[in-house]
């Protein structure tokens, strides 16, 4: 809005100031020929040529092409110049520096012909009218000197016009990027938090269910038994409750500090002693020493492998191998459930998954003559800086 209203404020001034120029103009020519109306009447058709030729040129400006315009630009100064020489007063001078104004600071590139046949004309006529060359090049070079300090003022304040927009719109941009990034974390946070529920949770829900089962069926035979099976369930669940506290924490600690085999092992425990189910463990030492990323992935790609195999496979016997094979961690899990033939993946094996591709691993998940249900995958080794 300030910028429209300067430029339409500069508009008006220019279009005052020529008001002012064509009036001194023809107020001089009725001075300088009283008697001589012919040239009189001559000079004012050269003027109002000159004032409907500007018109015209300032009107249709953006519909001229360039040919046009530098031509009516320079019918301009060829009778500016005529009538500087014919007509010296304030008002011709005003207006042949006013085309020297439109040609150094309006325009986006100095036309160099044009403005040398400025100077050409200007020089003549002032020659003619006998003023001394010294005073004609020091006022002329004078003028166009301050015009051209004047064209680089306004050069930069819109190159400076011009950042301040880029500027916003960059900071525009980088608003929506910064909300559309808000809302991929919360999105991410919210998967986060419910495959950490998925994975820990369905484990120990999976577990104690299987002990309340078991103690259920030996309540009457070996009440004894069913003392420590309740124990057992009880400790499930303060372990389900407290990983139900970590995950909506977004669980930041790593549940395997306590060493990768011991965290399985204890996954294990969870079952051994009421369900009857076999696990056999193999483990490379080395694999101890990988990056915790690994490890932490490792751990619940175990634990939600053995959550889906005993919820959906009904299997007894889970074989785990784990393996680091120069730079690759290789894992193979089987159970020797139920076959399945089809796999659909659900969010435990989409979790597996996604946490195995962020490290730059693949895993696959099929079933064979003789086993179950397989889950094999592979993460190249990430060496700690």
């Amino acid at each position: 809005m300030k910028k429209a209203e300067v430029h339409n404020n500069g508009i008006f001034i220019e279009k005052i100031i020529k008001y002012f120029a064509f009036y001194s103009i023809f107020s001089s020519i009725f001075k300088i020929y009283p008697i001589n109306i012919k040239q009189a009447v001559f000079v004012s058709i050269i003027t109002v040529l000159l004032i409907v030729n500007d018109y015209a040129r300032v009107k249709f400006q953006n519909k001229l092409n360039s040919f046009w315009y530098s031509l009516s630009f320079i019918g301009s100064n060829v009778l500016a110049g005529f009538l500087l020489y014919e007509v010296y007063c304030i008002g011709s001078q005003i207006y042949i520096i006013i085309l020297l104004i439109e040609i150094i600071v309006t325009t986006k590139e100095i036309p160099r012909f044009i403005l040398g046949l400025h100077f050409i004309i200007y020089l003549i006529a002032l020659k003619i009218a006998n003023t001394n060359i010294k005073d004609i090049l020091t006022s002329y070079l004078v003028i166009m000197s301050i015009l051209y300090l004047f064209r680089n003022i306004l050069l930069e304040k819109e190159k400076i016009q011009i950042l301040n927009q880029e500027l916003k719109v960059a900071n525009t941009t980088l608003k929506e990027y910064s909300e559309k990034i808000k809302e991929l974390t919360i999105s991410k946070e919210r998967t986060r938090i419910a495959q950490e529920l998925h994975d820990s949770l369905g484990h120990y829900l999976v577990a104690l269910t299987m002990n309340l089962e078991y103690a259920a069926k030996v309540v009457d035979i070996e009440p004894e038994k069913v003392k420590n099976v309740i124990k057992k369930s009880q400790n499930l669940s303060r372990d389900c409750i407290l990983n139900l506290r970590q995950a909506v924490a977004l669980l930041n600690a790593n549940p395997v500090q306590k060493g990768l085999r011991k965290s399985i092992e204890e996954i294990f425990g969870n079952f051994r002693e009421t369900s009857g189910i076999e696990f056999e463990l193999e483990i490379n030492e080395a694999v101890e020493f990988v990056n915790p990323d690994i490890k932490n992935c490792l751990y619940k790609t175990v634990q939600e492998a053995i959550t889906n195999g005993i919820k959906h496979g009904n299997a007894k016997k889970f074989s785990i191998k784990i393996h680091k094979n120069y730079d690759q961690i290789l894992l193979i899990i089987m159970n020797e459930g139920a076959r399945c033939t089809n796999v659909v993946k659900s969010n435990g094996i989409n979790g597996i998954e996604s946490r195995i591709i962020a490290l730059g691993g693949e895993v696959h998940f099929y079933s064979d003559d003789h086993s179950g249900f397989i889950v094999k995958a592979s993460i190249p080794e990430i060496i700690d800086l």
